[in-house]
């Protein structure tokens, strides 16, 4: 169930190159959040767009949220500027959630959409499950997290200038001598590419995994039909718009990486 509430800004913290971190308290959403799921935010009472900003989750704890994000436009710009106590519009959360099973989780997060897997990462934690974390960037100061292969936390630079060099995927392959992926489950949320780049690997070797799709939204629950993805075909001639087109917003952002045709939306 999703609320339209009226939420109050914590704190807003930089803790990257241009990244920030935004609590705010919001007690209807907080209560009913799940890791994956997102708000859509109307950054001020001045906002004049037709879309508000869609933004992943990035932790819920008692009645606050958090959210991650880069300022790169008009509406993120607003909210990096936002006012302690500052009264903000929110409705969510929206969209489906990651599920756990019993195989070994593998998040992996590349720029901003490391907050749904932040999410994830620290109800896991609460948790006590043991799981891997690895999050790409371009360079070293785009990360805000310490590279610690042995507490499972691997970093992953572009320029080689933190942690492994190389994407995502160099990352995923320095823990396949400890695990054999088979026995995991992934969980993705980035950039379009370094999705795209896992959820080949990942269907060519039949590997379990979810991925948290990225796109623009309007409304956020299905009405605009903007944000339609495609699933791979199974060559029915009964194959309508509902089975072969889905929406980010309603049908995701999560699906399983053998059922969606591409990441690139």
């Amino acid at each position: 169930m999703a609320f339209q509430e009226s939420a109050r800004v914590k704190s807003v913290e930089k803790i990257a190159h241009n990244t920030f971190q935004v609590f705010l308290e919001s007690p209807q959403i907080s209560k009913s959040v799940s890791p994956g799921q997102f708000i859509n935010i109307l950054p001020s009472d001045e906002w004049d767009r037709v879309m508000r900003r869609p933004m992943s989750v990035s932790g819920a704890e008692g009645s606050d949220i958090g959210i991650i994000f880069k300022a790169v436009g008009s509406g993120t710009d607003a909210m990096r500027d936002w006012s302690i106590d500052e009264e903000v519009d929110l409705v969510g959360p929206l969209g489906n959630s990651w599920s756990i099973s019993d195989k070994v989780p593998v998040l992996i997060g590349g720029g901003v959409g490391i907050a749904p897997t932040w999410f994830l990462h620290n109800e896991l934690l609460a948790k006590g499950v043991d799981h891997y974390l690895i999050m790409g960037s371009r360079t070293a100061n785009e990360h805000f997290i310490e590279h610690a292969p042995k507490e499972k936390l691997i970093m992953c630079t572009d320029d080689g200038s933190f942690g492994i060099s190389g994407n995502v995927i160099a990352g995923l392959d320095t823990i396949r001598e400890d695990l054999a992926l088979s026995e995991a489950k992934l969980f993705v949320c980035g950039p379009a590419p370094m999705m795209e780049a896992v959820r080949e690997v990942a269907v060519s070797e039949k590997i379990d995994c979810e991925i948290a799709l990225e796109t623009l939204m309007a409304c956020g629950f299905g009405i605009c039909q903007g944000c339609t993805m495609e699933y791979v075909s199974n060559g029915s001639s009964a194959d309508t718009y509902r089975n072969k087109f889905g929406l980010v917003c309603m049908d995701g952002p999560v699906f399983k990486a053998e059922e969606i045709k591409t990441c690139y939306l």
